[in-house]
């Protein structure tokens, strides 16, 4: 494509806006709008789009909320004839049914952007939200030419196209993405009898298992009503893992059997950039909890060329320091762990 497509985009949240405001910035002419007329002025402002005008669009982006998307969808198909309409719900073959009863199926795409923010609104929107996640495509019935303008705003977004049938990725999201935000929740809700001082003893392992329980829960009624039967059969499958735990007459190798399967599974994760997962060493550092101290951490060990592959950061209780881990690849472990304690810094474990 020589010129870009005339874009107009329904709904103005987190990831309407974020596509607004990426595609503008890269010379896109966007429209945006909102059944919220605050939250369309509000997209505007940020610079998501302009007000919608008489010129027909060459495409339409509905990134409404997933239970009415599908009437949105058809409503686009209707009012732009000639436009390529595309979604982007997490939920893709109860639209697609939509779209293709409509007769108009080849001007339809059903898509997905693997990305998001545990807040939501335009006012959390990014145009790098994108960036380097997948963007799954679920061609369908459209016409090549439907497709390749909706690849183009993929590109435009610098993400990383994967084209899936759209009955299979709703099968791959309920395990990679819907059943793990209800399992987060059961494990955050699980918290409900402990008092403070319970709490005050929790470590990293909570919080990362629960970090998407504090998801806004509006969206995720209609998710589960669109995705139900891929959803309920991978919960019956994490339920009956955890319940032969539970009757298992020795708990202990039941334990470690499931814990085993999923050290087995989650090592085909990918990794950093999408590439093949790597093998990291852990370096615990004792970090005064003030300003600058973080950026003084990771200053020293770029100064011996170290990289540091990922970070968590853990506040003890009650006092006032952190324990900082820096993941990085074995064989710079120990070299980072000498230079961090000939510059004064407490090397808590490696």
């Amino acid at each position: 494509m020589t010129t870009t497509p005339l874009t107009h985009i329904v709904g103005a949240g987190l990831i309407g806006a974020s596509i607004g405001i990426g595609l503008s910035a890269e010379g896109w002419r966007v429209t945006i709008s909102d059944a919220d007329p605050e939250t369309e002025l509000l997209a505007r402002s940020i610079g998501a789009g302009g007000a919608p005008d008489r010129n027909e669009p060459d495409l339409v982006i509905v990134a409404t909320p997933p239970g009415v998307t599908p009437d949105v969808v058809s409503n686009a198909l209707n009012t732009w004839p000639n436009a390529v309409v595309v979604d982007v719900a997490s939920v893709k073959a109860p639209i697609a049914e939509v779209a293709a009863r409509s007769g108009q199926g080849h001007r339809y795409v059903g898509s997905h952007p693997m990305a998001g923010r545990e807040i939501s609104g335009a006012m959390a929107a990014q145009g790098d939200l994108f960036r380097a996640r997948p963007w799954v495509i679920c061609p369908g019935i459209a016409s090549a030419k439907a497709v390749a303008m909706v690849r183009s705003v993929a590109d435009a977004l610098l993400c990383d196209v994967v084209e899936m049938d759209a009955e299979a990725h709703d099968r791959a999201v309920a395990r990679v993405s819907h059943a793990p935000q209800a399992a987060a929740s059961a494990v955050a809700a699980a918290l409900g009898p402990l008092v403070e001082n319970d709490i005050a003893l929790a470590g990293q392992g909570l919080r990362d298992v629960t970090r998407i329980a504090a998801s806004h829960p509006a969206m995720w009624a209609d998710i589960a009503r669109l995705n139900k039967r891929s959803l309920v059969e991978t919960l019956d499958h994490i339920v009956a893992e955890l319940d032969a735990v539970r009757k298992a007459d020795d708990i202990g190798a039941a334990m470690t059997a499931l814990i085993d399967r999923g050290r087995r599974e989650v090592a085909r994760i990918p990794g950093k950039h999408g590439g093949a997962k790597r093998e990291w060493e852990a370096v615990t550092v004792i970090v005064p909890d003030r300003p600058g101290h973080l950026v003084r951490l990771l200053s020293d060990a770029a100064a011996v060329g170290v990289n540091v592959e990922d970070l968590s950061i853990e506040h003890s209780p009650r006092q006032p320091v952190g324990l900082t881990t820096l993941w990085v690849l074995p064989q710079s472990a120990s070299e980072l762990v000498e230079a961090l304690e000939k510059g004064g810094w407490v090397v808590a474990g490696s």
